[in-house]
């Protein structure tokens, strides 16, 4: 019997710190969103090793929702957050995220239902009478192997 998908946590405002990260921008169709995702990461975590940097918490993806048609094309920002500020490469960015105060919340469950999660915290954001200040960001927990009723993913909204 699967467990049924759950979110962990009612949102939250919370502080998400500065972040040096390395990136791939891809704009895809929603069929090729999962390998885009995993060949981007994995192509991130290799460039990371070669300039001995080192990763640090979770990888994550920047989804321009306000740009995106969900269902039919994403735009997205694959990421991997380092130590230190490097150089990129030419099929690699790097920026800087300046902390922010964000809601955020923890969603356990299949990808395919982090709708939920999304639902919550934009019910949350207009409640409070917050202002959205940039775009989501699902930061993976789970290890690639884990089943997809034990996935957990915690989903951030900048707000100010």
């Amino acid at each position: 019997m699967v467990a049924p998908t759950h979110i962990v946590n009612e949102p939250v405002i919370a502080e998400s710190p500065r972040r040096f990260v390395l990136y791939q921008h891809h704009e895809v169709d929603e069929a090729d969103l999962p390998p885009t995702v995993g060949r981007s990461f994995q192509a991130l975590y290799a460039r990371v090793a070669e300039a001995g940097v080192i990763p640090v918490g979770p990888p994550f993806v920047i989804y321009d929702i306000d740009r995106s048609e969900p269902g039919i094309h994403w735009i997205m920002d694959v990421c991997v957050p380092i130590s230190a500020p490097m150089s990129a490469s030419p099929q690699f960015d790097y920026m800087e995220l300046p902390a922010t105060r964000v809601v955020s919340l923890l969603h356990i469950g299949p990808y395919d239902t982090l709708g939920k999660a999304y639902d919550a915290i934009e019910s949350y954001v207009a409640d409070k009478g917050l202002n959205v200040a940039g775009p989501p960001r699902e930061f993976y927990l789970s290890p690639p192997d884990v089943a997809p009723n034990e996935i957990q993913t915690l989903v951030e909204r900048p707000v100010i």
